[in-house]
């Protein structure tokens, strides 16, 4: 009689979902599956099919073994998610207040959580180009969504990604759905490119003699990394100091001990140019920005995980690429708040390098003209050591630096919003004549923020959010900025009838309108998120300014910084006071790490630079600093009102924000979430109360905001905060933030 086959033993692991429940699951092998901790799942939750990442295997389980499901599949069994990561995201998880799943979904790009190439809905225009735009005029009024769907991909100029044209223009499927249906559009797929991206030529990174400075500041690093020791850098250079060449001697000797290295930079407008330079010197740079499709993204990811390149360079989510073997993170520019995540999980990846530089006894540089407050506090107590470079590499100088008070202007050009004073026109017209380059910032698209009634002094407001609609000439609409709602500008005020409305205020569109009309016979650019909607127009741009086919670069915060042009010698800050105003702890430190840095821009080669700051607040200290190139000053002052009203660095914030149709509903919540907060030691509760923005998209948000003082205290209160899940409703959508970069 034959014995009955043994049962094999069941595997069991653990599986993070992208969920905000911030516990693991169990689920079962099937028999001859196998899975490692980091690989991707395929499981059924509560009826759908969803992703994972394995945490853990096991022989044992708690549970019935009934009631455990099995694993639907095992996903990509080659692809693994290296152990570092998967720490990473665990103590992104804990920093955070997010789930497990949701952290390591941030660590894949998108093409890791699919097999094989993928063909990509787009979208394309089908009908006649004459007969599709009649159709965006006839569909404003009562298909306002369709309208500015239609609109968005005329202007793309070629088939678009559905996702990019749903992102953009704030829609659902339901408008091109419509659109195609009618014949105005056509749906296509089309396969992801796997080209190979080349860096421009022009962008090389020439190499040059190191000057003091810069020679010690690569010996420190450099043998910290020999020492396969971890350590915080903080690289503090004046504008046009050499931090670049810095990063790329370091890294030599990162490569030619066979380790690797991320290089992260705040802007996509900066990854060109970086790319190009880092590329010049090392043959196996691979590039992760959110400019690239997801097959791009996905084949540059693969060579890092293969080990043939060894130098990921990108924004943000480079922060995650599987590199082996890691020997250095740079963090360029590490003031900008670009590197905090707006959306779950809400990391930064300053502070998240760092933590991987731990991980891996990696160094970690940071480098800026203008260290965060924080960064230069931790410097100057030895929790990071301090380098600096104080004077400019090479041939270029610090510019003079000109503050032109607006209240001197005439009352006409006041009464116009002062696009261009008389000195920067006068400047502005030398400039030009000698054949150099001027750029103009102006940190505000559109032609006017505000389209205001002379009659009764109301502004035209968003129906769906609490903000006033900003004009553009071009698209001849009203936007508002926060939900895309678009609409028609009204002949007589909506209140009071009055005819006709006054433009308030400046843009980019009105001041390169202003520009061209005043000097005609310039050629002017302008870079802003309206112009450089169409994918490689930042490329396009930059290479024709470097190649001086532009005469005049008109911009926004993208222009600001990084960005190495030697023939400009001049450079207009239009109005410093864009931001200087915003009820933000932090408006004056923004303010000036702008004016500081795009002063910067100017003096970059042999020709002297000047930077002319427009202002009507030219005492404010902020603008002073700037204006003198006065780091230390500013950084007294600030932290001296820091100290006084308990904000960073001498205190940790959790901003928790409630956001429902009904604000009754959010207020309550809230109310109910500070209770426990009340009591805890060393921790300060600001709200709850309404929101700067006190309505977006037809949801009333209502926030408060905890300072902890301690670290003890900031884990209390994280504690007593509870999680989304535990505060959340169906009806009502919660956020927790910590270190949150904006309080609007």
């Amino acid at each position: 009689m034959t014995e009955p086959a043994t049962k094999p033993p069941t595997t069991y692991v653990q599986v993070a979902l992208n969920l905000p429940l911030r516990r693991e699951f169990t689920y079962a092998l099937p028999t001859g599956a196998t899975a490692r901790p980091g690989n991707r799942v395929r499981v059924v939750f509560h009826g759908r099919k969803l992703g994972g990442i394995v945490t853990a295997v096991t022989d044992t389980c708690e549970l019935p073994p009934a009631k455990v499901r099995p694993v639907d599949a095992v996903l990509d069994a080659d692809l693994l998610l290296p152990e570092s990561l998967l720490e990473l995201a665990r103590r992104m998880a804990h920093t955070y207040g997010c789930s497990l799943g949701e952290a390591l979904d941030a660590t894949l790009p998108a093409v890791a959580k699919r097999r094989g190439q993928r063909l990509i809905p787009h979208l394309e225009r089908k009908a006649p180009l004459d007969l599709a735009q009649q159709a965006v005029q006839e569909l404003e009024d009562k298909h306002q969504e369709q309208s500015r769907v239609l609109r968005t991909v005329l202007e793309f100029g070629g088939p678009m990604p559905v996702r990019d044209v749903t992102r953009r223009t704030g829609t659902s499927d339901s408008p091109w759905q419509t659109l195609v249906k009618h014949g105005l559009l056509r749906r296509v797929l089309i396969a992801e490119e796997l080209e190979e991206l080349v860096p421009a030529i022009e962008e090389r990174a020439v190499r040059h003699e190191l000057n003091e400075h810069q020679q010690r500041a690569v010996e420190q690093v450099a043998k910290t990394v020999a020492a396969r020791a971890h350590r915080t850098f903080l690289l503090h250079g004046v504008t046009g100091s050499g931090k670049t060449e810095v990063y790329l001697r370091v890294l030599e000797e990162v490569r030619n001990a066979g380790r690797s290295g991320i290089v992260l930079v705040p802007e996509i407008s900066l990854t060109p140019q970086t790319v190009g330079r880092f590329a010049s010197r090392f043959p196996d740079v691979a590039v992760l920005h959110s400019g690239l499709t997801d097959a791009e993204r996905g084949r540059q990811w693969q060579r890092l995980v293969q080990g043939r390149a060894k130098i990921a360079v990108g924004a943000r989510s480079a922060l995650f690429a599987p590199v082996q073997d890691l020997g250095l993170i740079v963090v360029d520019e590490e003031h900008e708040t670009s590197f905090k995540q707006d959306s779950t999980p809400r990391y930064h990846a300053r502070e998240m390098a760092i933590v991987r530089g731990q991980i891996e006894n990696a160094v970690v540089v940071l480098g800026s003209a203008t260290p965060t407050l924080e960064s230069i506090g931790k410097a100057r107590r030895g929790v990071y050591e301090l380098l600096t470079l104080p004077e400019r590499a090479g041939a270029g100088r610090l510019p003079q630096i000109l503050v032109q008070d607006l209240r001197g202007e005439p009352k006409e050009a006041r009464r116009a919003g002062v696009v261009l004073s008389r000195t920067l026109l006068v400047m502005m017209e030398e400039r030009l004549k000698a054949r150099d380059q001027v750029l103009l910032f102006l940190n505000r698209r559109g032609y006017s923020p505000v389209l205001l009634c002379p009659g009764c002094g109301e502004a035209v407001k968003c129906d769906a959010c609490s903000v006033s609609m900003t004009w553009h000439v071009r698209r001849g609409r009203l936007v508002c900025h926060w939900c895309c709602a678009e609409k028609r500008r009204p002949e007589t005020c909506p209140t009071c009838q009055h005819a006709g409305m006054h433009e308030l205020g400046v843009g980019t569109e009105r001041l390169e309108a202003a520009v061209k009309q005043r000097f005609p016979q310039a050629i002017v650019a302008r870079m802003d998120a309206d112009t450089m909607a169409e994918r490689g127009a930042h490329e396009r741009v930059l290479a024709a300014f470097r190649k001086k086919h532009i005469d005049v670069l008109i911009g926004t915060q993208m222009i600001a910084k990084g960005l190495d042009f030697p023939d400009v010698t001049l450079v207009g800050v239009v109005s410093a006071d864009t931001g200087l105003f915003v009820p933000d702890y932090r408006a004056a430190e923004r303010t000036f790490q702008l004016l500081h840095q795009v002063a910067g821009r100017a003096g970059r080669g042999e020709k002297a630079g000047t930077v002319v700051i427009q202002t009507f607040c030219p005492d404010n200290y902020a603008v002073t600093a700037a204006a003198n190139n006065d780091y230390d000053a500013f950084v007294q002052q600030e932290l001296g009102f820091r100290k006084v009203t308990g904000y960073p660095p001498f205190a940790r914030l959790l901003r928790v924000l409630a956001e429902a149709r009904h604000e009754d509903e959010a207020k309550r919540l809230l109310l109910a979430a500070v209770t426990p907060l009340r009591p805890l030691a060393d921790v300060e509760v600001l709200g709850p109360a309404p929101a700067v923005i006190h309505k977006v998209k037809d949801h009333w948000r209502w926030h408060m905001l905890v300072k902890a003082f301690t670290k003890a205290a900031f884990e209390a209160a994280m504690a007593a905060v509870g999680t989304v899940e535990d505060l959340g409703t169906r009806t009502c959508r919660v956020t927790l933030d910590v270190d949150p970069s904006s309080l609007m």
